[in-house]
């Protein structure tokens, strides 16, 4: 009867603690994938290739707060018995229509006025933060009610919205009325309420904070170089305020971040700042993987090893659905720059639907086996 209470106890626990399994057949976070999965097959096939981790998205409810938990439960148990780390993605920028509707106001905003359409809330904007914990505590809710959560090896809430505020990368939105409020009351502070001051730095003349807005496209001035420490302090915070509800209630083995951007001329508009953010995060408890990009000319290896070098696993990105030899450029690059691994795609993008391989999912086999034995891709 004692061992059977023991055993009991020890049930519970586990029940209640993502991190057990974790702990105790950890698995390294080298190959990621994301969505696409269609089937059981495909995670399998994943499994069998060498793929290790999947973010796994879940969005935002419909109209009436209800998700469609019954596929996204399906896809867990999947990943699950392939043996992959299943890292839960809350999938927070595609908001749908009926927030638009209850909060118009919550859209990103250019200098021209124009406003995003459905991605990219203002992480200013009271309704957009308290909607997207809302959301986190749901699904977690949810698993932990479902008996998944033990299942569950990590989290991804992302650096502000999937990297970036906004998937229009052509100038900065932050020009909504809550952000311009929070620039303004940023520059208040950055010059102790002084706008001789600023105007003596930025060789300006302006007579109020009040009249400030922030540039409309990246310049190598001190106005930029001001608001861009603006920028990137509000997706830390953004970041912050949105690991908050998983922090409170699970303790995740992988704490799974998104810094990057994709294109060159994307980095001055994009989350292009991790050791910012990671610095912080770490020290809060809350940082194990990085992604970032690998775009050739902009991340370092200097980069790379600075953020190893806080205790994180480093993975290389460009491509979300590359050709074979796009992989194999991408491998490279995310090889040639110190990283750990490298973000592989979506899976349906490197298996057919029964499981059997693309040409992208041949080669990408070839480059984790390889990696795996200690030669460049």
């Amino acid at each position: 009867m004692k061992i059977d209470r023991c055993a009991t106890v020890i049930a519970l626990l586990c029940s209640f603690a993502p991190q057990v399994r974790g702990a105790a057949q950890p698995r390294p976070v080298r190959f990621v994938s994301w969505g696409g999965i269609g089937g059981a097959a495909r995670a399998q096939a994943a499994a069998r290739i060498g793929i290790d981790t999947h973010r796994l998205p879940i969005g935002w409810p419909d109209a009436t707060g209800r998700y469609d938990f019954e596929d996204f439960d399906r896809k867990l148990r999947w990943l699950h018995e392939a043996g992959i780390n299943v890292v839960v993605h809350f999938f927070n920028h595609f908001v749908p229509d009926w927030f638009w509707k209850r909060h118009p106001d919550a859209r990103l905003c250019n200098a021209q006025g124009r406003r995003t359409g459905k991605f990219g809330p203002s992480l200013w904007h009271p309704a957009v933060l308290e909607a997207i914990r809302r959301n986190e505590t749901a699904i977690l809710e949810h698993l932990r009610k479902a008996g998944l959560l033990k299942w569950v090896d990590g989290v991804d809430v992302g650096v502000g919205h999937e990297g970036q505020l906004t998937y229009d990368w052509t100038g900065y939105w932050a020009f909504d009325p809550h952000a311009l409020a929070a620039y303004r009351w940023f520059l208040v502070g950055r010059y102790r309420g002084d706008v001789e001051r600023l105007n003596r730095e930025w060789g300006t003349q302006h007579r109020s904070f009040v009249e400030l807005r922030p540039p409309t496209r990246y310049t190598r001035s001190r106005e930029c170089e001001v608001f861009e420490e603006f920028y990137r302090e509000g997706l830390l915070q953004g970041a912050i305020a949105l690991s908050e509800p998983v922090a409170a209630r699970v303790k995740p083995r992988i704490w799974f971040w998104m810094s990057h951007f994709v294109r060159e001329r994307e980095r001055h508009y994009a989350a292009r700042y991790p050791l910012y953010y990671m610095r912080r995060l770490k020290k809060l408890g809350r940082a194990t993987v990085v992604q970032v990009s690998v775009v050739p000319g902009w991340q370092t290896k200097e980069d790379i090893a600075g953020l190893k070098a806080l205790g994180l696993r480093v993975i290389g990105e460009i491509h979300i659905t590359p050709t074979a030899e796009q992989q194999r450029q991408h491998a490279r690059l995310a090889w040639n720059l110190g990283c750990d691994g490298f973000f592989v795609g979506t899976l349906e993008n490197l298996f057919h639907e029964d499981g059997t391989p693309t040409a992208a999912g041949r080669e990408t086999a070839r480059i984790i086996r390889n990696w795996r034995r200690g030669t460049a891709p």
